[in-house]
C-alpha cells in the first residue's frame, strides 16, 4: 500500500514537472538548413560523393580535416558542437534510418516552397502550392498564430532567411511581422550591422534570390540581442545552393559553417536572461536529396529518397537526449504543433488539419 502511494506520488511530481518546464518556456526558435541530406547530418563526409565531384578530393584541405574513419568520428568533424555538445547535453535529434528513426516530408513535391510552407502551416498543399514562384502564401503561418495568440508586436516574431522566398512564404499577411529575406536591408543603429546590410548587395553569390549565409546569421542575432523575439525563424540556404552547384566541397565546409553560427545562437540564448532556461529550439530540413553520385545535387517529386529528412529537438522541459532509436515516423507536418505545444498553446485552433504535436517530446 505505502508503495503504490509513494509511486502515484512520484508520478504526479513528475507529470507537475513537467507541464511546469512547458510554461516555463517562453520563446520559440526555428532554424532551418535548406537541403541538409541526413547522410552528411549523421555520417559526415561521404567518401564517394566527394570523388564523383573531384578526382583528387584525398589531397584537399576539406577532406583532409573532416575524413574519418567511422560515421560518428566524421560527423563530429563536421560538425563538432552540434554532435559533442547539443546532442550530448541539451537535445535529440530523429531521422536516422539506421536506427530505425525515420522523419519525412508530407508534401508529395520534395522542392522548397512546398517543403517550407508545410513546415510553417502544419499541411502539405500539393494541389495549390506546386513552384518555388508560387505567390503569397494563401494559408496563415505558425507564425501569424502565435503573434496574435501572445499578442507579440512586430519586431517579436521575426524571420531571417537566406532566400528571398521567404517574404512570400512566412505569412500571409505581408507586414505584419519582421521578415528580413534575400537581400532586403536590415536597419540597425549598430555601425557594423549596417556596414554588412550595405555589404551584402556588393558581395553577390553565384545563385539569384539568396544571399550568403553569414549576413542572415549575423542580423539575425543582431535582432535578438536587441528586441529578444519571443518567436524567429532562422533560414540558411548555402548548404542547397552549393549542392545545386555540385559543390560538394563547400557543401562540407558550409555545414562546419552552420556550425559554428549555431555555437553563437545557444551562446546568445545561454547567456542572454531574456532567453535563458526558458527557450525551446527546433532544428530541421525543407527536405532531402538523393543518395547517388548520379543525384545527390538533386531533390524534387522524381527523387524518392528526398522525402526522408531529420529533425533535432532543445528544450528545458524535454529530458530526451541523443539519437532515436526504434521510433515512429514523425513527419515535417508536424513543426507547428510541436512548437505551439513547447508553450502550452494548441494550434489546431488555427488548423485542425495540421499535424500534431511531436508526442516523443512530451511523454514522460
Amino acid at each position: 500500500m505505502q508503495r503504490s502511494i509513494v509511486a502515484v506520488f512520484l508520478a504526479i511530481c513528475a507529470a507537475a514537472g513537467s507541464l511546469y518546464a512547458q510554461q516555463r518556456t517562453r520563446n520559440v526558435i526555428l532554424i532551418t538548413l535548406d537541403g541538409a541530406r541526413t547522410q552528411e547530418i549523421f555520417g559526415g563526409l561521404d567518401q564517394e560523393i566527394f570523388a564523383s565531384t573531384d578526382k583528387n578530393f584525398q589531397k584537399t584541405g576539406t577532406y583532409k580535416r573532416f575524413w574519418a574513419e567511422t560515421p560518428k568520428n566524421r560527423r563530429e568533424k563536421l560538425m563538432p558542437f552540434f554532435w559533442k555538445t547539443l546532442l550530448v547535453s541539451q537535445g535529440s535529434i530523429a531521422g536516422n534510418r539506421e536506427l530505425r528513426s525515420s522523419v519525412q516530408t508530407t508534401n508529395q513535391l520534395f522542392f522548397s516552397y512546398p517543403g517550407y510552407s508545410e513546415m510553417l502551416t502544419g499541411e502539405a498543399h500539393d494541389d495549390v502550392i506546386k513552384s518555388n514562384s508560387h505567390p503569397q502564401n494563401p494559408y496563415p503561418s505558425v507564425l501569424d498564430f502565435l503573434q496574435k495568440k501572445l499578442k507579440l508586436n512586430k519586431d517579436q516574431v521575426a524571420d531571417f532567411s537566406s532566400w528571398d522566398a521567404f517574404e512570400r512564404i512566412s505569412t500571409n499577411n505581408p507586414g505584419s511581422f519582421l521578415i528580413n529575406a534575400g537581400f532586403m536591408p536590415y536597419e540597425s543603429s549598430d555601425r557594423e550591422i549596417a556596414a554588412l546590410s550595405r555589404a551584402q548587395s556588393a558581395t553577390l553569390p553565384a545563385w539569384n534570390g539568396a544571399r550568403f549565409d553569414y549576413y542572415t546569421f549575423r542580423f539575425a542575432l543582431s535582432h535578438m540581442r536587441q528586441h529578444h523575439p519571443r518567436v524567429i525563424h532562422i533560414g540558411f540556404d548555402e548548404t542547397d545552393d552549393w549542392a545545386h552547384e555540385k559543390n560538394y566541397e563547400r557543401v562540407l565546409q558550409t555545414l562546419n559553417m552552420t556550425d559554428r553560427f549555431l555555437k553563437e545562437i545557444w551562446d546568445l540564448v545561454q547567456n542572454d536572461p531574456a532567453y535563458k532556461g526558458k527557450t525551446a529550439i527546433i532544428i530541421t530540413t525543407d527536405h532531402g536529396r538523393g543518395k547517388t553520385a548520379n543525384d545527390w545535387h538533386d531533390h524534387g517529386a522524381d527523387v524518392a529518397e528526398a522525402q526522408n529528412i531529420w529533425m533535432a529537438f532543445f528544450s528545458p522541459g524535454v529530458k530526451l537526449r541523443g539519437e532515436w532509436k526504434e521510433a515512429q515516423t514523425i513527419y515535417l507536418n508536424q513543426v507547428p504543433a510541436t512548437l505551439c505545444r513547447y508553450l502550452n498553446l494548441d494550434y489546431s485552433e488555427q488548423n485542425p488539419k495540421a499535424g500534431k504535436p511531436i508526442e516523443q517530446l512530451f511523454a514522460e
